[in-house]
């Protein structure tokens, strides 16, 4: 189970809303700054998310929690979203190679049917990933409230020096 700290920042019957920031896989190499990834990453700022995660009890704006994502449900959006657009494209490229064989024409039919395909690739994957995410065996779940609040466990460190 993949973990993630996360503030509730409201709620309902059942369930509550939670906050936590995306974080991207680079930052954490010494050369971070020199390589495209790195400048990538750091140009775009951090997506900050808001999730539903079903619970019963009531939980005060502020606190912090432990949400859990299942990794074969984080492989199965991977899958919907990256596979079937690269699938529909392949397909829609060798049907429009087909197409250019038999009508003895250019290339432009196999470029046009592998954009088509693929947007139609990028459509149905829309479709599977909203019905995917709306099975509630796929939502996050609650592991740990945290009695504290957020402001009450942020600290400051204002000084120059590196602690020992």
């Amino acid at each position: 189970m993949i973990t993630v700290l996360a503030e509730t920042i409201g709620g309902g019957d059942g369930y509550l809303i939670v906050r936590c920031q995306q974080k991207t896989s680079c930052g954490s190499c010494a050369s971070k700054n020199f390589c495209g990834t790195g400048v990538v990453s750091n140009t775009f700022s951090e997506k900050i998310l808001n999730i539903r995660v079903p619970f019963a009890l009531f939980v005060s704006e502020g606190t912090m929690v432990e949400i859990g994502f299942e990794e074969q449900t984080i492989l199965k959006f991977a899958a919907i979203v990256y596979i079937f657009p690269l699938f529909f494209m392949i397909v829609g490229a060798c049907i429009g190679q087909l197409f250019a064989i038999l009508m003895a024409s250019s290339e432009g039919i196999v470029i046009l049917s592998f954009i088509s395909a693929g947007g139609i690739g990028v459509i149905i994957a829309h479709y599977f990933s909203h019905k995917l995410e709306r099975d509630t065996r796929t939502i996050a779940k609650l592991i740990h409230v945290f009695e504290a609040s957020v402001m009450e466990t942020v600290t400051i460190n204002a000084t120059t020096e590196d602690s020992d």
